[in-house]
């Protein structure tokens, strides 16, 4: 117990001996650590700016189906149109999904045939028709209000969600939810109860509307049929394949007459993509260049203050002081320097990519969930700083060792 209180007061020591040099000499440190604080900010904001716009593709991506996506179509043998989403298979759908015992499933079609009408602004809007479970299976995540529920199919207005597009075109940013507008479908208007807003799916001028199938079977099938009717299961993606074979053979086998198909179709089947992982590496090159060149400067600077200390070196050894703890305290100044730097540099990190308005200006465009920094990369820019500070203090630690009393008295 005595020798690790003696080792921690020791350590202890040499910390606040190195930090009373680091003030006498704080304008030659300053100079020389302002690389390594570049340096170490440069490598953690790379890092931390990777997994962000990593967040940011997985955002993209995951918008058409979370993996494992399963979807599945149904194809009418006896029509030449395209697939199907009558009674028939939705119900042929619903059993099949059941047997597997599928958490998470929803049918999607969609319509082009509508426009949303509000204060004499009309739009072109994409109609997606989908079930509760489409929301947390495509990462869609709600601005304002709430989703759809299996109850709004009952509501006397037709309940519907609609992204950032439809609200900044038709002039309606602030408007309290709930909310009015009409959706006319070939000449027949209808007034639609928008319940919530999301962000931005499409990239051009029109915008995106999503409603219940029971909601458009009431309202709109008739004057405007579906153009698309595809059904998705989101699983795991371990076995995944070989689930969407049988789950088509077994649906087959519920709706004769039809040719069902069903596939993985996700983003993870072909693979992930290492572009952000490349784009790191190389800028993390180049900060690890520039904490070098630090380090270097770091390294001058310590030598010629050492040089100058060789009296008061001596003076210490005269008094008792060992040779380990002369290279220990020497070393330890560029320890503490580097470390003041490099939490200096993840401090600046943290404020450039924590800013969520320089973020989404940099990246062009608005994350949904907006990721914590990545500890990982702090851990990272303070563990290289320190590393830093032990390699470029163990030189003069070396000459402060090697130095004789009486040689450095007559200095």
């Amino acid at each position: 117990m005595n020798a690790l209180a003696r080792l921690a007061t020791g350590f202890a020591a040499a910390l606040l001996e190195a930090w009373q040099e680091l003030r006498i000499h704080k304008l030659r440190v300053l100079l020389s650590l302002i690389g390594v604080t570049v340096a170490v900010a440069s490598l953690t904001t790379a890092l931390a700016g990777a997994g962000m716009a990593r967040q940011m593709m997985t955002e993209t991506l995951e918008r058409d189906g979370r993996p494992a996506m399963i979807t599945t179509y149904a194809f009418d043998a006896r029509s030449d149109g395209g697939p199907q989403g009558d009674d028939s298979v939705a119900q042929a759908f619903e059993k099949t999904s059941a047997r597997f015992k599928i958490d998470y499933t929803t049918m999607i079609g969609r319509s082009y045939d509508q426009q949303v009408v509000s204060q004499g602004v009309a739009l072109d809007a994409e109609t997606l028709v989908v079930e509760p479970d489409y929301a947390p299976m495509h990462r869609l995540v709600m601005t304002e209000g709430r989703w759809l529920e299996s109850e709004d199919a009952q509501n006397l207005s037709p309940a519907v969600v609609v992204d950032q597009n439809i609200i900044r075109e038709l002039g309606l940013e602030g408007q309290q939810l709930p909310f009015t507008v009409d959706l006319v479908s070939n000449g027949n208007a209808v007034s639609v109860t928008v319940i919530g807003t999301s962000s931005s799916r499409s990239f051009g001028m029109s915008g995106q509307l999503w409603m219940l199938p029971a909601t458009y079977e009431h309202w709109f099938s008739e004057r405007a049929p579906l153009n698309e009717v595809s059904y998705k299961m989101w699983v795991p993606i371990e076995g995944s394949e070989e689930l969407a074979m049988h789950f088509g053979q077994q649906m087959q086998a519920e709706l004769p007459g039809y040719t069902v198909d069903s596939h993985r179709e996700d983003y993870l089947m072909w693979g992930a993509d290492e572009s952000l992982k490349q784009l790191a590496l190389v800028v993390s090159g180049i900060a690890v260049i520039i904490l070098l060149l630090g380090s270097l400067s770091l390294l001058n600077v310590s030598m010629v203050t050492m040089k100058q200390r060789i009296r008061e070196v001596g003076i210490r050894r005269s008094f008792g002081a060992t040779t380990g703890r002369v290279f220990f305290s020497v070393m330890m100044e560029s320890v503490v320097a580097t470390a003041v730097a490099g939490g200096l540099g993840v401090l600046i990190s943290v404020a450039l990519v924590s800013n969520e308005s320089l973020l989404n200006m940099v990246l062009a465009t608005e994350l949904d969930q907006m990721p914590p920094f990545p500890l990982d990369a702090a851990l990272l820019g303070m563990g290289v700083s320190v590393a830093v500070g032990a390699l470029t203090g163990v030189l003069p630690a070396l000459v402060a060792a090697r130095v004789k009393i009486v040689d450095a008295i007559r200095v």
